[in-house]
């Protein structure tokens, strides 16, 4: 027989597998997803093991991992030589990439915006293809940043809880 204690760590855990995925497929939510299952947790056992202390840097951790995830998409194309439009198209392109084409306009919005910008301000089709490249690598470095923090989240999760 499953205790409820048991159900909802179960509950918990699921929710935070979610919103790993969320991290690598971005109609999913993310580490914002982990945050919220943490603080559920939190309430549901009254705050003694998940305390208040705890959630704030959870709180900070998860704001770090979703500024990344977003920002590193302009770093890398700034990275490359773009200038800014390159970088507001590759922000744009983000934006607009995950909604209009999901999945794979999280990777297609930032090259595409990246480059159409670019191309835009200094009709340089080389510039332009760098910038795009440095968009998505930009991209998969947050990616790969917001993975580890969330990691980090679900690890000490499950370390306080164990």
């Amino acid at each position: 027989m499953i205790t409820t204690n048991t159900l909802v760590l179960i509950i918990v855990i699921i929710l935070m597998l979610v919103g790993i995925a969320g991290i690598i497929f971005p109609v999913l939510p993310g580490s914002g997803l982990i945050f919220v299952a943490i603080a559920a947790y939190g309430w549901y056992e009254g705050f003694q093991v998940i305390t208040v202390k705890y959630l704030v840097v959870m709180g900070a951790l998860t704001v770090l991992a979703m500024t990344l995830s977003y920002l590193s998409t302009v770093w890398g194309a700034k990275y490359t030589g773009a200038g800014k439009a390159g970088t507001w198209g590759a922000l744009l392109g983000l934006l607009v990439g995950i909604f209009v084409l999901p999945p794979a306009g999280l990777f297609l919005g930032p090259w595409i915006g990246a480059f159409i910008g670019e191309y835009i301000a200094h009709k340089d089709a080389r510039k332009a293809l760098l910038a795009g490249v440095g968009a998505v690598l930009g991209l998969f470095s947050g990616m790969l940043a917001h993975l580890i923090i969330a990691l980090i989240m679900v690890g000490t999760f499950l370390y306080r809880v164990f």
